[in-house]
């Protein structure tokens, strides 16, 4: 199994960020010393509050991850593509791909609902869900033309590249090279460096609970992460990408190949001090994400695929309510791998992102917490390698 975490940002907490990035650092070489794979740098904005304080751009963080660490992988989790600039992202991707040599898995996402893409894009309003993803489709098309054609072009519903009209004045170019200049010098094809270390480009994943993301990615050769869902919403996510992914390798892919699962995850020596900590971090972070919702009952109707809710499920706190539906896995390293080994048997998870969203949590109980998965979880599933 491929080991992967979100480093803990200190949730529901301002704390200076050149401490938030020591943690980062941390976390990350413990992972690596440990043989996790990737370390997935997450994006959010304007957080006053600092209930998602992740970091505005986790390229930029990934780029220093990677710095302080020789082998593991970066990632984001993901690039919200349409609060970016498409070729913007295509260069910084590559760049990075560059300074790490090749150590980049590149997180691709449409986003959440929420006040920042607005600010960056109008256009990306994510309240018009159907055009956000639009949006969000057309970006990547531009980011994996833009790696691989050259000359590049493109011409969408919401891009066109070269924009038109524009003529080189610098006589020092001429006679002008028709890849990319027409007889007047009209700029009409691009080139865009730096070119990925990965070839054809780093690996692309998406990050959604749509099985008609899934079918996508398996059709165009990507790879998902899901956050985590009922068993039978992962399934019809997990078949969907093992057809299309299978048809277009010419193929058949074992169930839950190519795929992950992002999951709340943490380790304690007893079930007892993991419910203590636990317990009161993951009821104050969903009582906060519900705050934007109708009511928590909706809430975890939706995280339940719609799915009617039992009168338990009505009355129970957040906690025991996501480790009763295999949302978040909070126990002892042994409760922790038979929650893994019946994700391997239902679903034929190779894959998991440990996520660790608890607001005002102590930093070294993470830390222990990532010792514990590295010594007692991860030598009862064999690593595999990207």
């Amino acid at each position: 199994m491929r080991f992967d975490f979100v480093p803990f940002f200190h949730p529901g907490q301002n704390i200076p960020w050149t401490q938030t990035l020591d943690y980062m650092r941390q976390q990350t070489q413990l992972a690596e010393d440990a043989g996790f794979t990737t370390v997935w740098v997450t994006e959010h904005h304007f957080a006053h509050n600092g209930y998602l304080n992740a970091p505005p751009n986790p390229i930029l963080v990934c780029a220093d991850l990677a710095l302080h660490s020789n082998t593991i992988r970066v990632g984001q989790a993901p690039v919200v593509l349409p609060d970016w600039h498409p070729l913007r992202v295509a260069e910084d991707i590559a760049m990075l791909d560059n300074m790490t040599d090749g150590r980049v898995d590149f997180g691709v996402a449409r986003g959440i609902p929420e006040r920042a893409s607005i600010q960056f894009n109008p256009e990306a309003d994510k309240r018009d869900g159907d055009k956000s993803f639009r949006i969000m489709r057309e970006s990547l098309d531009i980011i994996l033309k833009a790696w691989t054609q050259v000359p590049f072009s493109y011409q969408g519903e919401f891009y066109q590249f070269p924009v038109p009209g524009w003529k080189e004045a610098n006589q020092f170019l001429r006679p002008f090279d028709g890849r990319y200049y027409a007889e007047d010098g009209e700029y009409v094809g691009m080139y865009i460096h730096p070119r990925p270390v990965q070839q054809p480009h780093p690996p692309v994943w998406f990050m959604s609970n749509s099985p008609f993301t899934f079918e996508t990615a398996g059709r165009q050769g990507h790879n998902v992460i899901a956050m985590s869902a009922p068993l039978e919403n992962l399934k019809k996510c997990w078949g969907a990408f093992q057809t299309a992914a299978s048809e277009r390798q010419g193929r058949q892919l074992k169930f839950g190949e190519g795929l992950g699962l992002c999951i709340v995850t943490f380790c304690a020596e007893t079930m007892e001090e993991a419910d203590r900590l636990v317990r009161p971090a993951l009821n104050h972070y969903y009582e906060y994400v519900s705050g934007s919702q109708p009511n928590p009952v909706w809430l975890r109707g939706q995280l339940l695929g719609g799915q009617e809710l039992s009168e338990k499920d009505k009355e129970a706190d957040w906690f025991d309510f996501l480790q009763a539906h295999n949302l978040a896995m909070v126990g002892t390293p042994e409760y922790v791998c038979e929650k893994l080994a019946m994700f391997e048997e239902e679903i034929g998870l190779e894959q998991i992102m440990m996520l660790w969203q608890f607001p005002n949590f102590p930093f070294e109980k993470i830390l222990r917490s990532m010792e514990l998965i590295a010594e007692k979880v991860m030598p009862r599933f064999p690593t595999s390698s990207p």
